[in-house]
């Protein structure tokens, strides 16, 4: 007999308790009701029971292996530059035409090019080959390996872009390409400056993603005492990957597993063997040039003589000097309060319509040449 039949016959059960009136019929169909009762549940138990364990749906767990830059970029290639040892690692969609225009992305600091895989094969979609994705790794980052890896001055990686798109296109790549100009974070820094400057004559549209002057200034107080609460190492790739999950640092686990393993370099103790995964970008050294990289932001962005296109992840990040810009119109703003700080992972796809979108609205019209006839 169950427990819960037991139940019913001890005092304060449900068949407990019932006072006798004289009339125990009341009480023996009651007592035989509940029995039937409990007779089906038990019934019932033992058939669940009984189910073979593939009927039970288990909880499917989350695959946190690294995935090659194949699946996203049709080529990856190392760029090198003349009359120096600088030597850039690139990936690459190629469009249908050799003077399509280009989509070149700059990732921000600790990343990488890969940064921006999950979006470019969405874009590659919505192109359908009119335009050819270039994502390199800038100096002191990924698989990047330059004379001075320590030195990332904003001058220094302004000129690097250009150099890069040089050696990768041909020297006028800057003025017979149209191209777009597209920068996370730090590489938003980069090619607003180089926009600013003029360096790249053919751009014809410019894409910052979430960084402003004003906030970003603000926060370069707390960015030590950020660094210092990240892991400085790892067991293994998958551990990092996961960590970057977790911790919401990147939202979107396939982003991750393409991007992580291209931030981490292997070490070995040659004491005891043991293998570990560290940073490849050391961001604490990098503390000189943080402010360097942001002051004059705002200005660099709205005087680049180009379409003008800003995509934050909170509208708390607008500064003074952009928010009477946005009101004027200087520029397109995009807001995805939904996302984190890497919001070309959380949201490659979102990412990818907003930036086809854009550029088909300010693309560079080519009109077809009337012939004149005699």
């Amino acid at each position: 007999m169950s427990l819960r039949k037991e139940l019913f016959k001890g005092k304060g059960g449900l068949g407990g308790g019932v006072e006798n009136s004289g009339d125990n019929s009341l009480h023996q169909t009651a007592s035989v009701q509940e029995y039937e009762v409990l007779e089906e549940i038990d019934e019932e138990k033992n058939n669940l029971e009984s189910l073979p364990t593939f009927f039970i749906k288990p909880r499917r767990k989350k695959d946190y292996s690294p995935v090659s830059w194949e699946t996203c970029f049709d080529i990856c290639r190392d760029i090198k530059i003349p009359d120096s040892e600088d030597v850039f690692k690139a990936y690459e969609i190629l469009g249908t035409s050799e003077n399509c225009p280009i989509f070149v992305f700059h990732h921000g600091a600790a990343y990488s090019g890969l940064s921006f895989a999950l979006a470019c094969s969405y874009i590659k979609q919505l192109m359908n080959g009119g335009c050819t994705m270039f994502a390199y790794d800038c100096r002191g980052h990924g698989y990047t390996k330059t004379s001075d890896d320590s030195n990332l001055s904003l001058d220094i990686l302004s000129q690097d872009l250009v150099n890069v798109l040089k050696a990768a296109y041909g020297d006028n790549v800057i003025t017979s390409r149209d191209i777009f100009l597209i920068g996370h974070s730090i590489g938003g820094c980069v090619v607003a400056d180089a926009a600013s400057k003029g360096l790249i004559p053919s751009m014809t549209c410019l894409a910052v993603l979430d960084v402003v002057e004003g906030s970003a200034l603000e926060a370069i107080s707390g960015m030590l005492g950020f660094l210092r609460t990240r892991p400085t190492e790892f067991k293994s790739i998958e551990n990092a990957i996961e960590w970057s999950v977790k911790s919401s640092t990147i939202r979107n686990v396939e982003s991750s597993r393409i991007t992580i393993p291209s931030v981490l370099k292997k070490e070995e103790s040659i004491q005891t063997g043991a293998i570990k995964y560290v940073w490849r970008t050391d961001l604490a050294a990098s503390r000189p040039y943080w402010e360097g990289w942001f002051l004059g932001l705002s200005e660099k962005f709205l005087s680049a003589k180009a379409a003008k296109f800003l995509i934050l992840a909170g509208t708390d990040r607008l500064d003074k000097p952009l928010t009477i810009a946005q009101m004027q119109g200087k520029y397109q703003l995009l807001v995805l309060p939904d996302v984190g700080h890497m919001v070309q992972e959380d949201a490659p796809d979102r990412i990818a319509n907003a930036l086809v979108e854009f550029w088909k609205r300010n693309e560079r019209l080519v009109l077809p040449v009337k012939k004149v006839t005699s």
